[in-house]
């Protein structure tokens, strides 16, 4: 049997980004993150989605772009006049302090975002974020950032727009079939897919990655 060639990837920065985002990492042959882009707001680029005791939430970075509406996403900034971090990390323990891994990963996420600089450009967190998970949970891929804005997508698989937030962007691509896994708030609420991969590795821990190859992209 001929396997399927995998694709190489082309997706935006994000952080701590839904499982999608992973699942299409680790069937791609390659990924490149596109960071010459012009911003765009209201996405996962500067947002992830967890599970609180209120049901799910988007935690958002405050960011500030020095070129206004035609800023690159190379050089936007995380906010420098709110206390983001902290109200981050108090709504991520909140929501998972009674998770089964929540002992194992918590101190490590709460360095990613206390570590925070207030000057600290967007790309760089979102990308310390993605090594350190990858590396954490074992994921063997290539990323890298492209050289400049790819309009010509031609050998690619374009996933920049398409794993978004927002359901108009995700028109022309199908959800993928997320299996129920355990959940803090399984007994109020139903299980909630491809929230950010934190709900996954605080409640699945080592077998995050197999619960994430087994989610295969069509």
């Amino acid at each position: 049997m001929i396997k399927p060639e995998k694709p190489k990837l082309l997706l935006s920065s994000a952080y701590f980004p839904p499982l999608e985002y992973f699942c299409y990492l680790l069937h791609a042959e390659s990924a490149f993150i596109d960071i010459h882009e012009t911003y765009t707001r209201q996405t996962w680029r500067n947002r992830c989605a967890i599970y609180s005791g209120n049901g799910p939430v988007n935690l958002s970075i405050p960011v500030e772009r020095p070129l206004g509406n035609n800023t690159p996403t190379r050089d936007v900034l995380t906010s420098q006049h709110q206390n983001w971090q902290k109200a981050h990390w108090r709504s991520i323990e909140s929501a998972y302090r009674n998770a089964p891994f929540f002992l194992y990963y918590g101190s490590q996420v709460e360095e990613l975002i206390m570590g925070t600089s207030s000057s600290t450009k967007l790309i760089e967190l979102n990308n310390l974020i993605l090594t350190t998970l990858c590396l954490e949970m074992n994921l063997d891929v290539m990323v890298s950032f492209t050289d400049n804005f790819l309009s010509d997508t031609q050998g690619y698989l374009d996933m920049r727009f398409a794993i978004s937030p927002k359901s108009k962007d995700r028109k022309h691509i199908t959800d993928l079939p997320f299996k129920p896994y355990y959940q803090v708030f399984d007994e109020r609420y139903s299980f909630q897919p491809n929230l950010s991969i934190l709900d996954l590795l605080f409640n699945l821990g080592p077998d995050a990655k197999k619960y994430l190859m087994q989610t295969i992209p069509s």
